[in-house]
């Protein structure tokens, strides 16, 4: 099969909302967008042996790579509306294509984000998604809104994915930390249900540490965080004991978490979405004025000692 027989038989059999008038197989896609709303666009690309290993399931490789992208919208509060995969495999391989294509089918219908294109290429292994988003005229959430004492929380629990990591390849490697690895969920829920609450936010993907750094540094402030309370599972300490737990939820990456401040008066409506989507919501710490060190989050235990912290960062 060359390219035209692959997206022929893989990937041209979706159905696509009223909204969207040319879809794959033609130079561009054509589709309307809603008036009063902006448009968010994001692009990852995930590389074979960096983001997924040389030997992962292709299912997995649909997985993480929808999870990993819609994320970005549900950190800016925005509904998905329409994705483009770009993807370039070794070979034609047809029950890895087959296996590929229907694990994206699900994933774009189960968040409702039609693939309305892209591109195929022979080559090594990575995928590139662009995934769009609508929100209301004014409303999305940025990295750079986070106000002097604002209160920080991070959605779910820290760590799991960074966890499974350490176990892939192993043959007891714990279920439950490497479906959380396989399957990430981007909270696009929480996102909406944030509109006009929280003050600033940023999914965690290369470590909460990291992540909050980039929030802050966009905001021009700085934030103090207590390590005691931070969000982590309970396998999470049973696999690796409570210290590796916490370093594995402060530096590891792969949460696609949502980490978020908004003013204090919002606490009770906050616990409250909490419990309408029945997910975890911690509050960590709050915003300061003045920077504590370069990345302007500083950890402190217990008896107020700093603790150093660092994310995973592209390039180094």
């Amino acid at each position: 099969m060359d390219e035209f027989d692959i997206i022929r038989r893989y990937f041209l059999d979706a159905l696509m909302p009223n909204y969207v008038s040319t879809g794959p197989g033609d130079d561009c896609a054509v589709f309307s967008v809603p008036s009063e709303k902006s448009l968010c666009v994001s692009t990852d690309t995930l590389l074979a042996g960096v983001h997924f290993p040389l030997d992962a399931a292709p299912d997995v490789v649909a997985t993480r790579a929808f999870g990993a992208n819609l994320s970005d919208l549900a950190a800016m509060g925005a509904e998905p509306y329409a994705a483009t995969v770009a993807l370039t495999i070794p070979s034609g391989d047809a029950d890895w294509l087959g296996r590929f294509s229907a694990a994206s089918r699900t994933c774009s219908e189960l968040h409702r984000c039609p693939v309305v294109g892209g591109n195929l290429a022979k080559g090594a292994l990575s995928i590139t998604l662009t995934v769009m988003g609508v929100v209301p005229d004014g409303t999305a959430l940025l990295r750079s809104g986070a106000g002097i004492e604002d209160d920080i929380y991070v959605s779910g629990f820290l760590g799991d994915s960074a966890g499974a990591v350490k176990q892939l390849g192993r043959d007891d490697a714990n279920a439950d930390l490497l479906g959380r690895y396989q399957n990430p969920e981007p909270r696009l829920r929480l996102g909406a249900e944030l509109l006009g609450v929280a003050s600033a936010a940023i999914d965690i993907s290369d470590g909460f540490v990291s992540d909050l750094g980039h929030l802050v540094e966009s905001s021009g402030v700085s934030a103090v965080i207590n390590r005691s309370q931070i969000p982590v599972s309970n396998m999470l300490v049973k696999v690796f004991g409570r210290a590796v737990a916490l370093d594995l939820a402060l530096n590891g990456g792969d949460d696609y978490e949502l980490c978020f401040t908004a003013a204090q008066e919002y606490r009770d409506q906050i616990n409250a979405i909490g419990k309408q989507l029945d997910l975890n919501l911690s509050r960590l710490g709050e915003i300061v004025s003045k920077r504590h060190s370069v990345s302007g989050a500083r950890i402190v235990d217990a008896d107020g000692q700093e603790i150093e912290a660092a994310g995973y960062r592209h390039f180094l």
